[in-house]
């Protein structure tokens, strides 16, 4: 792997405190007691879209002891191969001649380095003036201030990788909607033969049916589950028990097919129906069912109605079928897999961060109290559902109308309408902000 990285530093600095910081784990030992590293320590690692190796290593003494050079000459060795060093140094401390030994040995490499000042909780630490070689970066290791900054910058000096590929296996979707909407006809059409029983009589479908299923070369696990209701029968036991067992299927699904009668798409239970499971973050399709039995019905307005009562869904696929006749569903399945593309796509950081640009450009955020509120950066943390982080120095000044501006715009930007999206504004460190 080209992407190595090195943390570098006397002994006592911190650098497996921030070692276990960027990994997000406790895996170095930590302690006041110095010189407690003796060996080099690797983990690979992926920093939002690309991949790493993470080295920890132990304090640089110059000492004529050939345990501690041999100490030197391997964290060295493993200099020489890394494409960036992070050189960290104790805010506290004032930089000695054993620093400034340090600073030329790794000079001679001639290899990309951040300077990580650690321990900037306290309040009278130092600035170390190192004449121009590498950037700063503050942080706390012990306090996790600042990881999230240091990160954004090794980020930077990466080289570009493939990006982690999602396989499209064992995707499991649930088909859900009140009763008698034709769950179990869609369910059997999908697995092109008959799994489950249908029936006009409502709550035929009590125990959740499973199957693996394939559309278009992609294999899910479909599950036909038990249907809502606002009718007496929902509050029977042996149907409440059932709901329950539905509600447990959106919950642990990744793809949730909502579906509707056409007869009856406007009524209150369905926009229920949908709210709750747009709250529960599931990729969202909307099926309205039994077209065969209605002509006079616009679709465009059927769709704009359902926008209408349910309106933080707008952009989500609707699509038109019957079950019983076989019609409407290539669209489906088309709608399906775009919106699975959508769903589990992983946005380069740069196009995050070129759109962030023009965006606050073209609309800043006012001044709060007299302070400017700037945003640093943006990445996206996870997939499926989609959840980014902005960075900037005064999250809790950021207006709730700003909030929304920016999580439609990137989600109009980045064509994810329709999707439960989370932005989360984080704040980046400063240790000589004023508290």
């Amino acid at each position: 792997m080209s992407n190595k990285v090195i943390i570098i530093g006397k002994p006592n600095v911190g650098k497996s405190s921030i070692f276990n910081g960027i990994i997000n784990k406790k895996m170095a030992l930590v302690d006041d007691y110095p010189g407690l590293t003796r060996d080099i320590r690797k983990k690979k690692i992926t920093l939002w879209d690309k991949e790493l190796e993470l080295i920890d290593s132990p304090g640089l003494i110059l000492s004529k002891n050939e345990f501690e050079k041999s100490i030197n000459t391997s964290t060295l060795s493993n200099a020489k191969l890394s494409c960036l060093i992070l050189l960290v140094f104790d805010s506290k401390d004032d930089l000695t001649s054993e620093d400034h030994n340090i600073i030329n040995l790794i000079r001679k490499l001639n290899k990309k380095t951040l300077i990580v000042i650690n321990k900037c909780d306290v309040k009278n630490h130092k600035i170390h003036d190192l004449n121009g070689f590498g950037k700063k970066i503050f942080i706390s290791a012990a306090h996790n201030s600042g990881i999230d900054d240091l990160k954004w910058e090794i980020y930077n000096h990466l080289e570009k990788n493939d990006e982690v590929k999602t396989e499209d296996k064992n995707i499991s979707v649930a088909i859900v909607g009140k009763v008698n909407t034709g769950k179990s006809t869609i369910f059997n059409l999908l697995n092109k033969k008959a799994i489950s029983q249908t029936s006009e009589i409502p709550f035929m479908t009590r125990d959740t049916v499973e199957s693996d299923i394939d559309i278009k070369n992609i294999k899910f696990r479909a599950f036909d589950t038990a249907g809502f209701s606002k009718g007496i029968e929902s509050r029977l036991k042996v149907n409440q028990i059932s709901i329950e067992q539905t509600l447990k299927k959106i919950r642990l699904s990744q793809v949730i097919i909502i579906v509707l009668d056409v007869n009856n798409y406007y009524e209150k239970i369905n926009s229920k129906i949908i709210d709750h499971v747009f709250k529960e973050n599931r990729c969202i399709l909307i099926l309205v069912n039994k077209i065969d039995t209605q002509t006079s019905l616009s679709k465009s307005d059927i769709t704009e109605h359902i926008y209408y009562l349910t309106p933080q869904i707008k952009g989500i696929p609707i699509c038109f079928v019957s079950a019983k006749k076989s019609i409407g569903f290539e669209t489906f399945y088309k709608s399906l897999l775009y919106q699975l593309k959508s769903w589990k796509n992983r946005i380069p950081t740069n196009n995050l961060n070129t759109w962030l640009s023009t965006a606050i450009n073209k609309t800043p955020h006012p001044m709060y109290n007299g302070n400017l509120v700037k945003f640093k950066f943006i990445t996206q943390v996870s997939i499926a559902p989609p959840k980014f982080f902005i960075f900037t120095n005064h999250p809790k000044f950021i207006s709730n109308s700003y909030k929304r501006f920016l999580a439609n715009n990137l989600k109009n930007y980045f064509n994810l309408t329709g999707l439960p999206t989370k932005l989360v504004f984080k704040k980046s460190f400063n240790p000589y902000e004023k508290k």
